[in-house]
């Protein structure tokens, strides 16, 4: 089981207010939380509950965006050879899916 541990973190204005709003259950941002984390916040969640929920989907955006940046990365990397092998591997995948059917 993982250790969980307490951190002190100040909170400004636009925290509070996107808290507040997190917490309207028919808020865009009640919404999108849910979707992002499968977190579901209501009036009466603690307010580390709601920290908790926003870090998380915090995280999960970090994570996705990383790995948008390293199938960029990967993409931009590739020169006519590579796209060349890919697209003779697909057009054999069609193919050896044809002569199955």
């Amino acid at each position: 089981m993982a250790t969980m541990t307490r951190k002190s973190v100040p909170l400004d204005a636009l925290v509070e207010e996107t808290m507040e709003r997190v917490r309207r259950h028919a808020s865009p941002e009640n919404a999108a939380l849910r979707q992002v984390t499968g977190i579901s916040v209501s009036d009466d969640t603690s307010d580390a509950e709601v920290l908790r929920a926003l870090l998380n989907a915090g995280r999960v955006a970090v994570q996705e965006r990383a790995l948008e940046n390293g199938y960029a990365a990967l993409a931009a990397a590739q020169d006519d050879e590579d796209r060349a092998y890919a697209a003779a591997r697909r057009a054999r995948r069609r193919s050896d899916a044809g002569v199955d059917e």
